[in-house]
């Protein structure tokens, strides 16, 4: 069985301020990203109960959250470093182009 999505990748990532980013996509799609949604959705271990699919304790939201660091992971995600600890979350590329919002 092959993956049929379509190939989607960052053309840019630019940070708006401590809070926000913006992703350009090679489709022509833009979005913004609050880091605090992002962590919320935040699929490591620590925060997402891989047998259940519940958030585990992980750490709460903090809409104040910076990101120390954001980078790409191979051909298909960022990994993003949490101000709050949390940084562990592997963002593929594909759930954040459906994510993308003005």
């Amino acid at each position: 069985m092959h993956n049929h999505l379509p190939t989607v990748y960052i053309k840019e990532l630019t940070q708006l301020d401590n809070h926000t980013f913006m992703i350009f996509w090679n489709d022509g799609r833009k979005g913004r990203y609050r880091l605090s949604d992002l962590q919320e959705r935040c699929p490591c271990a620590a925060c997402l109960d891989q047998m259940t699919g519940r958030r585990s304790y992980g750490i709460k939201s903090d809409p104040d959250v910076r990101a120390i660091r954001i980078y790409s992971v191979g051909r298909y995600a960022i990994k993003i470093e949490y101000s709050s600890g949390c940084s562990l979350g592997i963002y593929d590329y594909h759930i954040l182009h459906r994510m993308a919002r003005l």
